[in-house]
């Protein structure tokens, strides 16, 4: 009958690995006391007790099981979410992914509700409209004061995990070993970095990634990563001593590159603030006024670039 139990990554993955010491440590207390503590299961799938239970099967230990009753796969992440930030031995990477895909997964839910949908039949076509309307906006609202009050944390900065965790999400997708090393601590990127890593298609991630995982610096940003690799491509046979971070005073006297290669570096910037305004501000709250000013720069933003734009290609 144990074989029976199902593990799916979508939910193990959820769950802070243990280190070794802590896995022996595991080990030997299943061995010398058995399993006391009963291994958590939704519909036959193990949401809590992936250890154990590994351990249990190796050694024919005998265990027990408790079924959780929970609606939806929705629910069952935002339950190991919760169940998971109990923990004191997380780190602070994994504890703003954890509440972050709590609140992603709980004002689903809420939508969900009030829509009358499932989590199946909500495909992707749907989702711009839903969460277009004002009620659906509210919930998100609702949600993360919610959590934030739990967690003390402000409902902003609840939203703002929320795209952390899309963005690890995204990650994980094309470099399966970068998302743990950041989760871990071992490799620090800050939450824009992470953000802007997430765009990037799998094989220029890939350079970085490894760049950002073997790098040991106590703290490398995205920015400096691209910068290094672009350094490296246009100089291949550089010293690798030879810092890539050039002062004013060791800059050649005429670089004819130097403003068009210092405003690509700076216009992501202003692409992920954008992009960070739109995830976190709700537009239908903000004044006319403050639209008007932002609508009359994004204007003289664009007649600018057009006019760049219309030069470069000439």
């Amino acid at each position: 009958m144990h074989d029976q139990l199902k593990v799916r990554r979508i939910f193990q993955r959820l769950i802070p690995p243990l280190s070794a010491d802590e896995y022996k440590q595991l080990e030997e207390n299943l061995l010398r006391e058995g399993c006391r503590d009963p291994i958590c299961i939704w519909n036959g799938t193990i949401i809590d007790g992936h250890n154990r239970y590994e351990i249990c099967l190796r050694y024919n230990m005998t265990f027990r099981t408790e079924s959780i009753n929970l609606e939806n796969e929705n629910e069952v992440v935002a339950w190991i979410c919760t169940n998971q930030l109990g923990r004191r031995n997380i780190t602070e990477e994994t504890r703003k992914y954890l509440i972050g895909k709590r609140y992603e997964s709980e004002k689903i839910i809420g939508v969900l509700n009030i829509s009358g949908k499932n989590q199946h039949s909500l495909g992707d076509e749907v989702v711009p409209e839903i969460w277009a309307q004002p009620v659906s906006r509210g919930i998100q609202k609702r949600t993360s004061q919610k959590i934030g009050d739990e967690y003390n944390l402000s409902h902003s900065t609840v939203e703002k995990y929320g795209t952390y965790s899309r963005a690890l999400d995204a990650l994980a997708q094309k470099n399966k070993e970068l998302v743990p090393k950041i989760l871990s601590g071992q490799t620090k990127v800050s939450h824009e970095n992470v953000v802007e890593l997430a765009k990037l298609p799998a094989r220029e991630l890939g350079r970085i990634g490894k760049q950002l995982i073997h790098n040991d610096r106590s703290f490398v940003g995205y920015a400096e990563m691209r910068r290094d690799l672009e350094n490296r491509r246009r100089k291949p046979k550089a010293s690798p001593a030879v810092s890539l971070e050039v002062s004013v005073k060791d800059m050649p006297a005429f670089d004819p590159d130097a403003e068009i290669s210092s405003l690509t570096l700076t216009i992501p910037s202003w692409i992920s603030s954008i992009e960070r305004m739109q995830g976190l501000t709700n537009l239908d709250l903000v004044s006319k006024k403050a639209k008007g000013k932002l609508a009359m720069r994004l204007n003289d933003l664009k007649s600018v670039s057009d006019q760049l734009l219309s030069i470069l290609g000439e």
